[in-house]
């Protein structure tokens, strides 16, 4: 393949047409490809420049024997085409596509799980908001991530933000609200949103032996009224006089942290 080819094929699946049409996402950086090949994953493309291919420090020797095993093509481009691609980012001169993983059956996710924790991203606009929900999900044990609307975890800037958590976390697709709920009331999953008031407090709220989802929804909107109906329970997270809301991300995290935190203790 030439470089053009390749730079074409990497450009593509930086838009989610392109992703859905390829069944490629890209990873960029050193750091996301070390965890990307610990995580067992292979690459169909590799793009890197004259540099980065030839980097004889100890970390790109290894990185460069990796991908030569890992890499179904290893491609360099110019050094300008690479600047444009990144943006100023400085994570290392190296974007391999990596296939999109099958989407994995809920019901096998859960089964022999004691206490399944799941997150719902429900039309979470930024990706840099869903990359990190997934790695805050990531650090608390998560069972599986599931996005609803344009909750996208394979984002370039999602992929980003997860910090290779990403490549260990099992990640579903509803594309309505009801298949979802119904799916998880017949694996007994309770269902809780995040209201910014109205809802049982945090600290006082009951969560179900069985295994609980947590829907969290838009940065902009929270969860719209149709969702909340239908969810198990509502919890609100309390806070200062004069705040109204926690970042989607920062909200992910404490509630998620209280339910994990309660299973452990």
């Amino acid at each position: 393949m030439t470089w053009r080819g390749a730079l074409e094929m990497v450009r593509r699946t930086m838009t989610a047409v392109g992703r859905a049409q390829t069944g490629l996402y890209p990873i960029e950086g050193f750091r996301l490809h070390e965890r990307a090949l610990r995580a067992g994953l292979t690459f169909e493309l590799t793009i890197w420049t004259e540099a980065t291919a030839q980097d004889n420090t100890p970390r790109g020797q290894q990185l460069r024997a990796d991908l030569q095993s890992a890499a179904g093509q290893l491609v360099i481009i110019p050094d300008v085409e690479m600047q444009s691609l990144v943006n100023g980012r400085d994570l290392g001169h190296l974007i391999s596509l990596v296939k999109m993983p099958p989407a994995p059956d809920l019901k096998t996710l859960v089964t022999g799980v004691p206490q399944p924790l799941l997150l719902v991203a429900t039309d979470v606009v930024d990706p840099g908001n869903v990359g990190a929900m997934v790695r805050t999900g990531h650090a608390n044990g998560l069972t599986a991530f599931i996005t609803m609307g344009v909750s996208d975890p394979f984002h370039p800037k999602a992929v980003r933000t997860s910090m290779g958590s990403l490549f260990k976390t099992a990640v579903c697709h509803y594309p309505a609200l009801i298949p979802l709920v119904d799916h998880l009331r017949q694996l007994g999953v309770a269902t809780v949103g995040t209201v910014a008031e109205t809802g049982v407090p945090l600290p006082k709220a009951a969560f179900a032996g069985r295994g609980t989802a947590v829907f969290m929804g838009n940065e902009y909107h929270g969860l719209p009224e149709h969702i909340i109906t239908q969810l198990d329970q509502q919890v609100t997270i309390p806070m200062a006089a004069g705040i109204d809301s926690l970042s989607v991300n920062a909200a992910t995290a404490v509630v998620l942290y209280e339910i994990r935190r309660r299973q452990i203790t």
